[in-house]
């Protein structure tokens, strides 16, 4: 579904994070990114999204090239991205407000989508219900836990029916409770909509869970991707398991060779 297609990437006047990096992503599939600091993982979410172009290669998604951010994908930022001043309700249906502004244009709805007001609000109903926000939609940003800010930018997104979806380290800063069960809303979504997720990430524990692969990214320029398939992803006692910690020592040992 996502072909990545010899793309070099570089900020200016910096050695290029990607050179010639070739990879693909299948439909439904979940890929965990991770790597050190300064690698590119947030480079490569972004490039996913649209919002930043390769100097050379391309990028296609369902055969057709990224030009410029799709409507049909949905990014979750590691800040959220909420508006301050808007009520939980008013963020989820952010989304849905711009595509009946902007109408099925290609750019900012697909082309074939249908502006419905009042189905808009079913859904953003409905994914306030499913997260846990129904008693909170009328609180702000201010007033929620990070674990509740996460959940009002997943039902944002959600609402948008996204094919693809593009999470910044989306569990950092949790507790671990938050932390898991957000881990596993993610992964039941992933099952229920064959939603094609990728996620950054800087806990390799995290990655094992979530990642049906695993790209591990590397300190120097990425020119060809190391990736490890994952067969301990979604195990519901996978901490406990040999299995999953022999894989965390896989991954680590891997990290350590490519800094």
């Amino acid at each position: 579904m996502i072909d990545l297609r010899a793309i070099t990437f570089a900020y200016r006047d910096q050695t290029p994070l990607f050179d010639k990096f070739s990879l693909t992503i299948v439909r439904g599939e979940i890929m965990a990114v991770i790597g050190p600091s300064g690698c590119g993982k947030t480079s490569l979410l972004y490039l996913l999204a649209g919002l930043y172009r390769p100097r050379r290669g391309d990028i296609q998604i369902d055969g057709a090239p990224l030009a410029r951010p799709r409507p049909e994908t949905g990014l979750i930022l590691q800040d959220h991205g909420l508006l301050p001043w808007a009520t939980v309700k008013a963020n989820a249906a952010l989304g849905l407000k711009v595509r009946r502004f902007y109408g099925p244009d290609g750019k900012h709805a697909p082309r074939d989508y249908e502006i419905d007001s009042g189905l808009g609000h079913q859904k953003v109903q409905y994914w306030l219900q499913r997260l846990g926000l129904e008693d909170l939609q009328d609180h702000f940003p201010g007033q929620l836990s990070r674990g509740q800010r996460q959940r009002t930018a997943i039902a944002r997104t959600m609402t948008l029916d996204p094919d693809v979806l593009l999470m910044d380290e989306p569990f950092s800063a949790l507790d671990a409770p938050t932390s898991d069960r957000l881990q596993q809303l993610v992964l039941t979504l992933r099952h229920e909509s064959d939603l094609t997720t990728l996620i950054v990430t800087h806990r390799i524990e995290e990655a094992v869970r979530m990642g049906d692969r695993i790209l591990v990214l590397a300190r120097d320029t990425n020119r060809q991707p190391h990736i490890i398939v994952n067969p301990c992803s979604r195990a519901a006692d996978a901490p406990q398991d040999a299995a999953f910690s022999r894989q965390c020592g896989n991954i680590r040992s891997l990290l350590e060779d490519l800094t």
